[in-house]
Parts: structure tokens; sequence; C-alpha cells
């Protein structure tokens, strides 16, 4: 591994902090009365046709059976994670829906230890504790009485959770066999053609496929918009950085995300921080400049070793 595909894959990953945190407000523009699986599923599927002449002018479309097979377990969790996303939506707020996904990184460590051990692991648990507990800080300050989760709500969208948890320690335990030398062209084309089959056959049985009337071409555009920036880019920025950096230090990439949410509201929104939004973006700044320090340590004791 070489410094700067190290510098690379956390530029990539901040990039991708970025377009997540933009992708909220953008989400917000599309019509409320579409079913949110029919939409994540038709975004999942344009951004595998928009791969799709990439793959094919690279000659990267031929696939084994094992590799079809692990593509379709990833694009299970993908469609697993949005499914929970949306079915807990509609019993608790996002603001408790945000707080437990703070949790997916460190379930993301803990999957790490299993599939892809490796000595530096303890040096990412405190970073990623800090940034997590910023984090939760910055999420909570709109929490008020009442809004607890259900235990359904938590239920599934703790399935979830564990499924986006898998993803990236599973990716890249699949990149060393059956996926062995994909890239992220075809990593991101084939494992969202299957999260959006999976979503669009639910939605065939589910009755959401029947909103896809209410469509309008503002909607579409905003859709299109999502898909390639906040779907597209995002997932392939996401494969472009696994395997250079520890999938759990990819994911903790996140709580920049939150941070980037908090800033645009005060930045934009001409909003006052609050003392409990300052203290959750400095441990949020302080845990990501931890977990960047011992990423760099890790990759320095690779190189000597």
């Amino acid at each position: 591994m070489k410094t700067i595909g190290f510098a690379a894959a956390h530029a990539s990953m901040l990039l991708w902090a970025l377009l997540i945190a933009a992708s909220f407000s953008a989400a917000a523009q599309v019509s409320q009365a579409i079913d949110p699986i029919l939409l994540t599923g038709l975004r999942l599927l344009f951004c595998a046709l928009v791969f799709l002449p990439l793959l094919l002018l690279k000659g990267d479309a031929i696939m084994t059976a094992r590799g079809l097979l692990g593509h379709a377990v990833l694009g299970l969790l993908l469609a697993l994670y949005f499914g929970s996303l949306f079915e807990a939506l509609r019993y608790t707020s996002a603001v408790n829906t945000g707080t437990m996904f703070t949790l997916v990184p460190l379930m993301t460590l803990v999957f790490e230890a299993v599939l892809t051990p490796d000595s530096s692991l303890k040096q990412r648990i405190v970073p990623m504790l800090l940034a997590a507990a910023g984090a939760v800080l910055l999420i909570m300050k709109g929490t008020g009485p009442g809004e607890l989760p259900s235990l359904y709500a938590l239920t599934v969208y703790g399935i979830g959770c564990l499924a986006m948890a898998l993803y990236a320690p599973l990716s890249q335990r699949l990149k060393a066999n059956s996926l062995k030398g994909r890239g992220p062209v075809p990593m991101t084309f084939w494992n969202m053609l299957f999260g959006a089959l999976f979503l669009l056959v639910f939605c065939g049985f589910s009755g959401g496929w029947r909103s896809a009337s209410l469509l309008t071409l503002n909607d579409f555009y905003w859709l299109m918009y999502l898909a390639v920036f906040a779907t597209l880019a995002t997932f392939w920025l996401l494969h472009r950085a696994i395997g250079v950096i520890a999938p759990s230090s990819v994911i903790s990439y996140i709580y920049l995300s939150t941070l980037f949410i908090t800033l645009f509201h005060w930045l934009w929104g001409r909003q006052m921080p609050l003392p409990l939004e300052l203290a959750g973006a400095m441990l949020v700044g302080i845990g990501m400049f931890a977990l960047l320090m011992s990423s760099r340590r890790a990759v320095s004791a690779m190189v000597q070793g």
C-alpha cells in the first residue's frame, strides 16, 4: 500500500461525507407521496445503468456464478438497510434513526475483527467512540420527550444497521476471494443492480409501485441528482477506499457528514451554534483526527514490515 493511495482514499471519503451531507436537502425536494422504497430502488437501478457502458467498455461484464452470488449478498445487505430505514421511520423520528446509525461504524469494527482481523483494530476504538459521542450530541440537539423509538422500530432498524455494518468488511473479504480483482466500477454496478432488484421486487408485492404514477418532472430531476451524486458517486468512492483503509475507518466518515450537516445549518441557515452542538463538533473533529493518525501509523507499520 502506497502513501499516495492512503491519501487518495481519505480524500475520497472526505468528498463522500460532503456528498452524503448535501443529499439530505436534495431528498427533501422529492414528493413525500411517493413510496420511499420505490424511490430508492429506482435510484439504485439508474446508478447501475449509468455504469453499464463503462462496465462493457472495460470488459468487466463477465461474471462467474460465485461472483454473482457474492454481489447478490452485498446487494441484499443494501436492500435490507434501506428497507429497514423506511419501515422504522414510519414508527419513529429521523433523530432516533440518526442516533442509532452512529453505532454502525462500531458494529463495522466488530465485523472487521471477525472477517478481516488486523493488529491496528484496538487503535481505532477510542477515536471512533469520541467521534460517535460527538455525532450523538449533534443529532440529539432536537430531541424532546416522547421521541423514544418503539421496540419494533428499534428491532427493524437494528437489523438494517447490522446489514450496513457488515457491507464494507464483507466487501473486502469477498474481494480477496470470489470477487478478487474487482474494481470500484463493477463492484458498484453489480451491488446496486442486485439491491435495486430486491427493492423493486418488494415494491411489487407491497403495492408501492402504484405511487410511481405520482412522479412529476421535478421529482424526476431530483431523483436523477440523488442517483448520480448521492448514490452512484458515494458508492464508487466507498469502494475506491475499501481495501486501502480499514472498513471501520471508511464508515466512520459518516460522523463527518453529521458535522457537515450541522455546519450547513450554521452557515446557510444563519443559526447560532448551541453549546451542545459545539461540544459535539469538537468531539467529532478530535475523534476523526485521531482516527486519521492511527490509520497513518498502521500504513507506516505495514510499509516498514
